[in-house]
């Protein structure tokens, strides 16, 4: 466990970009992997093997190891198992997709947050992109940005779809829509897991392309399927009895989400259900961090309206959608809680 001082806990928030900017480059010169090959470097080692001079190498290595991220038995400096566990390629909790997204995309709009506070809109967007509307409207137009950006909400997919798996029973379903499902990464881990399932995937045309490309990769055409809409005037694929809003809650206001409920009340026969799975704050507002770290980011960025919501907010909103009751779950890791609203 790393420990700080409130001096240097201070230190890190104040310095907070230039932190951030240590980790990134390591990983852009493989110095992690690099560390990990040799068991131990020296700056002029470090110099030699990212083909960098040795000043700059012992900047990085000096910035990395005051932030505990490398150990140091001078001159030799070497990975930390924390490291080892999340900023290592061949990591399953690696970290480099949530790392490139914040590079490419959110870190240049940050700035603008006081002016998404006084104005309630994703300024952020509009200023360093020039664009309009939200977030994931724009990167429709911007392919690249748009992998790079689906790539992370897929490894976050990856980490989070596992736990519902193994803690909501899919069994009786026949056919689920997932709402606002994006590249198809839950879509296509729900079919492999249940093979009587068929999963339609809702979401914008912007992201057909991506999304029908996994699933043919996933040889899984016959069974999940994308269908292109607008999440709020078009309507839902019909004949589900479950439709599973994943990681879309966060995105929109409160009235917005309980518009979206309304409609995946009304494409749900008696009987159906509503999976509601997201982020969450705690009911109190204090916490935890992930929370009132990534809050920001909806508001200055996505769509100038969203945060991280507590559970109570979500039943709130499923109930105000006209769902006849609900169900918490919160024995979830990666700060995530599940709601279930019966039709």
């Amino acid at each position: 466990m790393v420990t700080l001082s409130d001096a240097d806990y201070l230190r890190l928030i104040i310095h907070g970009a230039t932190a951030f900017e240590l980790v990134h480059a390591a990983l852009q010169l493989d110095l992690f992997e690099a560390l990990e090959q040799h068991g131990a470097m020296s700056v002029a080692d470090a110099a030699k093997v990212l083909h960098i001079d040795e000043q700059p190498a012992r900047i990085l290595l000096l910035g990395l190891a005051s932030m505990r991220l490398l150990e140091a038995t001078p001159p030799l400096y070497r990975n930390t198992p924390l490291v080892r566990r999340k900023l290592l390629r061949a990591s399953d909790t690696f970290l480099g997709p949530l790392i490139d997204v914040q590079s490419a995309i959110i870190n240049a709009a940050m700035p603008a947050f006081t002016d998404a506070l006084r104005t309630n809109t994703n300024v952020g967007l509009h200023r360093t992109a020039g664009a309009h509307g939200t977030l994931y409207e724009w990167l429709g137009a911007q392919p690249e940005l748009q992998r790079t950006f689906y790539a992370n909400m897929g490894d976050v997919s990856r980490r989070t779809f596992a736990q519902i798996l193994d803690r909501y029973d899919f069994s009786n379903l026949r056919v689920a829509v997932d709402f606002g499902g994006g590249d198809a990464t839950n879509a296509i881990e729900l079919a492999r897991r249940f093979p009587h399932l068929h999963v339609r995937v809702f979401d914008a045309p912007a992201v057909r392309e991506v999304a029908e490309q996994r699933i043919a990769q996933a040889g899984l055409s016959d069974r999940v399927t994308f269908h292109g809409g607008d999440l709020f005037a078009d309507p839902l694929p019909a004949g589900a009895d479950a439709v599973l809003v994943f990681h879309v809650f966060e995105i929109w206001s409160m009235a917005r989400n309980t518009e979206l409920l309304r409609r995946c009340h009304a494409a749900l026969a008696d009987g159906g259900v509503c999976l509601v799975y997201n982020f969450v704050s705690s009911d109190d507002g204090t916490g935890p961090l992930g929370a009132g770290l990534l809050s920001p980011y909806f508001l200055t960025l996505a769509s100038g309206e969203g945060m991280v919501y507590s559970a109570a907010d979500m039943e709130r909103a499923v109930l105000d959608a006209g769902f006849s009751g609900t169900e918490r779950h919160t024995d979830f890791g990666f700060g995530h809680a599940l709601v279930v609203g019966r039709r």
